[in-house]
């Protein structure tokens, strides 16, 4: 199979690297801000932990200015510009921008546009922000972004993968030094100083470039639409996992480590959920005895939350990210919005 797709691996990986020299050499045109704009993305497809990143990031800057949050709006039914508010659903704006805007509501602003330019442009004629954070815009060159943030997986590190279809990687290796922070993203709790060291030599750094370690990090409690549980009040309870994510194994092992009992039922990342999948999802839970919870990711608890056949047993848990020098991180972030 890798026979097979080597050829058409080279034939994309030729493609990119003509389209990057384009836009390096201005050929193709980008668009800058005189505004800070931060633009966090990966190498690869998927699954490397941008949307708690994103949340860490407004944590950071959300008291200083009024932040403007950009996205694609992956798997939303609308097209073009559209920003959140209290009338919009995940059908609008895409699952992760709707939880952006759930944590926090009336403290940033939230967007989406295919066309990341047109979508800055929109809000700063609607809401004029100050900074602006670019959820996975690591390869959208058509906007050039003041600080690029590159995060790869632990587990999928990016000096390991090949490019697509071979791979998992949109783009070669070399894009990579596009990036001033890099961050290796869900570090295991063993992670020693040599281990970081072994990576760093790995992912071969440029001078300007920062490297930090983060690992994931879940809150002590479950959440629903109007109450929450501490896990500890509820450690014998029997669960029924719901993931539509692109890498689920972090908090299936969380669960089967906190809870009495684990049956998980996975669908594919941004699954949009029928409801036929939810008929499932009741007959699943009615199997299940005694003392339970439906549990969920916080990113497909904004699809699910509006079947009311689930709402009095679906909780989600809240994730974020532990960061292994968060003053010095702190310190670069707050030095380039300044």
């Amino acid at each position: 199979m890798k026979i097979l797709l080597y050829p058409f691996a080279v034939l994309y990986g030729l493609v990119t690297y003509i389209r990057n020299k384009f836009f390096d050499w201005r050929i193709f045109r980008s668009k800058s801000y005189k505004k800070p704009v931060i633009a966090v993305g990966n190498l690869s497809v998927g699954g490397t932990g941008k949307s708690p990143f994103v949340i860490y990031l407004i944590g950071l800057l959300k008291d200083t200015k009024l932040i403007g949050v950009m996205s694609r709006g992956y798997g939303r039914k609308t097209t073009g510009y559209h920003f959140a508010n209290y009338e919009t659903g995940f059908e609008d704006i895409g699952d992760e921008p709707m939880q952006f805007f759930e944590r926090f509501r009336n403290r940033i602003i939230v967007g989406v546009d295919e066309k990341r330019t047109h979508g800055i442009d929109n809000l700063i004629k609607d809401f004029n922000p100050d900074i602006f954070i670019l959820d996975d815009a690591y390869q959208h060159r058509y906007l050039r972004a003041g600080l690029y943030i590159l995060l790869t997986d632990y587990h999928y590190p990016y000096y390991e993968d090949y490019l697509l279809p071979l791979g998992r990687l949109r783009e070669g290796r070399y894009g990579a030094k596009r990036a001033r922070i890099v961050v290796v993203t869900k570090c295991p709790e063993t992670l020693t100083e040599e281990d970081k060291k072994m990576i760093e030599r790995r992912l071969k750094l440029r001078p300007y470039q920062a490297l930090f370690f983060s690992s994931i990090i879940y809150e002590k409690r479950v959440v629903s639409y109007n109450s929450s549980f501490a896990i500890e009040e509820i450690s014998q309870y029997n669960i029924l996992l719901i993931t539509g994510i692109a890498k689920f194994y972090d908090i299936l092992d969380f669960a089967e480590e906190k809870f009495a009992s684990v049956v998980h039922l996975k669908f594919k990342d941004h699954h949009n959920f029928s409801e036929s999948d939810i008929k499932n999802i009741e007959k699943a839970y009615q199997n299940i005895k005694g003392d339970s919870i439906i549990l969920t990711t916080e990113k497909d608890y904004m699809r699910l939350k509006h079947f009311q056949q689930l709402r009095n047993s679906l909780f989600y848990l809240p994730i974020n990210i532990e960061l292994d020098k968060p003053e010095e991180f702190k310190s670069l972030i707050y030095n380039y919005v300044r």
